[in-house]
């Protein structure tokens, strides 16, 4: 484990203010570990917020982690913790999670997936879900066409 880690911090009672509890305001945030690792982030997590929220340690009234083990147990695919859902290799980034001219289709019409498990797959935030909204978006245009 390194001791600066990589660290994906959210505030999403931002934009969900019921997710807080007077002035108590939760923030989400994982930190890159490696494969299988078997230790508690939760200190190295910490340490890096601080390291740019100085301060921030005085704020924490509480907090939560889940380890690699439980991730794989709540979620087989996140083998030893992994929650990218497979390789991010060139064919994997092509063909996941099938192949189809429109990756983000489910086969429902109107429902799509804006996973990690769609192009250009994990580690690219965001990019799924914009990709996903856009396929979306082509459908309903087309559909006020008809």
């Amino acid at each position: 484990m390194v001791q600066r880690p990589f660290v994906l911090v959210g505030q999403q009672y931002l934009a969900d203010p019921s997710r807080s509890s007077g002035n108590i305001n939760p923030i989400w945030a994982y930190a890159h570990v490696p494969f299988g690792y078997t230790g508690d982030a939760t200190g190295a997590i910490v340490d890096q917020i601080e390291r740019f929220a100085p301060s921030f340690r005085e704020g924490v009234t509480a907090t939560v982690s889940t380890g690699t083990a439980a991730l794989e147990a709540y979620n087989p695919n996140y083998i030893g913790g992994d929650i990218i859902g497979g390789a991010n290799n060139r064919l994997q980034v092509i063909l996941r999670p099938r192949i189809a001219v429109n990756p983000y289709a489910i086969g429902v019409p109107g429902v799509y997936l804006c996973s990690q498990s769609t192009p250009p797959g994990a580690g690219i935030h965001g990019l799924c879900g914009y990709h996903a909204a856009d396929a979306a978006l082509r459908w309903l245009r087309k559909q006020h066409r008809s």
